[in-house]
């Protein structure tokens, strides 16, 4: 550990907006929660990675992909544990809701690989040749017992080059059925993800996809079980089922019946002139590339144009943020890891890890919460 600061401003006022005038203004920032908790986080340590690129979450530990073609196994000191090389170009990783199977998309070879949580034994490997571009993965199950019998899970795949986010079902051995489409650029609705990003299952198997075209800076929520009623064209011969939009936080004016945003700019009225620039506001974005949850619901958003991450509670209500460009320069990935502290309590969020997109390092957080927990005394420096 090198440095222990708290990277957080503590909310010590309530900002109360007045009812927004118009169409197309920020959401109003909520009345700040609590001092410490989970709205405090510490700068815990820093691990220099140049090649790291992106990480996933999974029984308490770390995988991450990198440019030397691995993919490693790490504890909570970011030791390595497990190597994993010879892979094409692994640019993205994912994990399925049981954690027992890890995903990786090998961009050198067009090709989603999985391999064993356990020990990384191979579960087969699958070329898709639709996939234009691939920066993110993710796994869910919701919907595949009625459209895809005896498929494990599906695979979502965010493909910013093809404006879509692709669903494979993905079958014991390798084999991967294309089952439509999360979401594709068709509108200006947030039905329609621009240029998709990263992607996180939550607790009730709901799929929350970033947007990070410059004039929208949103992260959606979807139900992703293919809506098998959807006859909307598709880009390919694919089938088009897309995955429905869930209203989870309240707009300030009445959206589309069929769009509507989870995080960050409030929308416009009229679906055509919807609008969401890049704002560093509490609660709003500049480019939100990747997205990850504890065990209670709250999200994390890397807010990589902004240089932070920002948390949000189930309900989509902003709650703190920490980070800066020294702290957390330009994050691209970001994972979560509950700690559980005896038998019946739970640190949620007890440490948060994040990719740096330029500094070739991977930043490790812990919660106030935890820090007393571990030390049983407060952190340095802390009134």
């Amino acid at each position: 550990m090198n440095r222990r600061r708290i990277m957080i401003a503590i909310a010590v006022a309530i900002i109360v907006l007045g009812l927004l005038a118009g169409c197309g203004e920020k959401i109003a920032i909520p009345e700040a929660v609590g001092l410490f908790s989970v709205s405090a986080y510490l700068d815990y340590g820093e691990f220099l990675d140049a090649g790291a690129r992106q990480l996933a979450v999974a029984n308490n530990v770390l995988y991450v992909v990198g440019d030397d073609q691995s993919l490693t196994k790490r504890n909570l000191q970011y030791d390595e544990i497990e190597r994993l090389d010879g892979l094409d170009d692994p640019v993205a990783v994912c994990t399925d809701e049981g954690d027992d199977i890890i995903f990786v998309w090998e961009a050198g070879a067009g090709r989603l690989s999985a391999w064993s949580s356990r020990d990384f034994a191979p579960l087969g490997a699958a070329e898709l040749p639709d996939v234009q571009s691939a920066n993110h993965l993710a796994a869910c199950a919701a919907g595949v017992d009625e459209a895809s019998p005896g498929a494990i899970t599906y695979v979502y795949i965010a493909d910013p080059d093809s404006a879509v986010v692709h669903r494979y079902a993905w079958y014991e051995g390798g084999t991967a059925v294309p089952v439509g489409i999360l979401c594709r650029d068709g509108g200006l609705s947030t039905r329609s993800v621009h240029q998709p990003a990263g992607m996180f299952v939550d607790n009730e198997s709901k799929m929350y996809v970033c947007e990070t075209d410059p004039m929208r800076n949103w992260v959606h929520r979807f139900d992703p079980a293919p809506d098998q009623t959807d006859v909307t064209p598709a880009p390919d011969d694919s089938d088009p089922w897309r995955g429905t939009v869930i209203l989870i936080a309240a707009a300030t004016c009445v959206p589309p019946v069929e769009a509507d945003f989870v995080l960050g700019d409030a929308p416009e009225c009229n679906e055509a002139d919807w609008v969401g620039g890049a704002s560093d506001v509490e609660g709003a974005f500049d480019a939100p590339v990747a997205v990850a949850g504890d065990g209670q619901g709250w999200l994390y958003v890397a807010d990589s144009g902004n240089s932070r991450v920002q948390i949000f509670d189930e309900n989509g209500a902003y709650e703190l943020q920490f980070g800066n460009t020294e702290l957390t320069p330009a994050p691209v990935s970001v994972g979560v890891i509950d700690h559980l502290i005896n038998s019946t309590t739970t640190n949620y969020g007890a440490f948060v890890f994040v990719v740096s997109g330029d500094t070739g390092a991977v930043y490790k957080f812990i919660s106030y919460d935890h820090y007393l927990a571990v030390h049983s005394e407060p952190p340095p420096d802390q009134p």
